[in-house]
């Protein structure tokens, strides 16, 4: 993420991110969709090279467009979104680990909930409506993804492709979490 807010604010990139602002987003997007397929491919054939180069084109491009979002913060506000994004994720992974039965049965009800969240969410982005309470809520699903995906780990064949494809569920709940906070600690200052 440091590497990456250290490119996006650069003033070459900034330049380019100008004359090129969709590039850039599809860029990202195709390169994190086409990390986590590389690296699901890499699970079904438990090859350690395709799950490497899956998670790495995955985090880069991914945290490219997030270093592009956290770059608009202060670090008084990244400080904080940082240090209450890593207790959360201490929090509901004990808790993934230690009551996993609860994190199985909700699952379902934390996917419907995070895909009802994101429909009502692109409704309000376009009448202009205040979303702090959509980060919120949006950070509660998510803490229940960090718990079940916790579980989840170490349930599965203890193998490298494995602890990646796992390691990139995790990332995903925890950098969701964070940008979530930035935004509501970002909106109260």
């Amino acid at each position: 993420m440091g590497i990456g807010a250290y490119i996006v604010t650069s003033p070459a990139f900034m330049c380019w991110l100008v004359r090129h602002p969709i590039m850039y987003l599809v860029i990202s997007l195709v390169g994190s969709i086409a990390g986590i397929v590389i690296m699901s491919g890499a699970v079904k054939r438990q090859s350690v090279a395709r799950s490497l180069i899956g998670y790495a084109l995955f985090v880069c491009t991914f945290g490219l467009l997030c270093s592009m979002a956290v770059s608009a913060y202060d670090l008084p506000t990244v400080n904080a979104a940082f240090t209450a994004t890593a207790g959360i994720t201490v929090v509901f992974g004990a808790l993934g680990l230690v009551i996993p039965q609860v994190f199985r049965r909700l699952m379902g009800v934390f996917s419907v909930a995070l895909l009802a969240l994101l429909v009502v969410q692109l409704v309000m982005m376009f009448m202009g409506v205040d979303q702090t309470w959509l980060d919120i809520a949006i950070v509660v699903v998510f803490c229940g993804f960090i718990g079940y995906d916790m579980h989840q780990a170490t349930l599965v064949e203890t193998t490298l492709p494995n602890a990646v494809f796992m390691a990139c569920n995790l990332f995903l709940d925890i950098m969701n979490v964070f940008m979530r906070l930035l935004n509501i600690f970002g909106n109260n200052r």
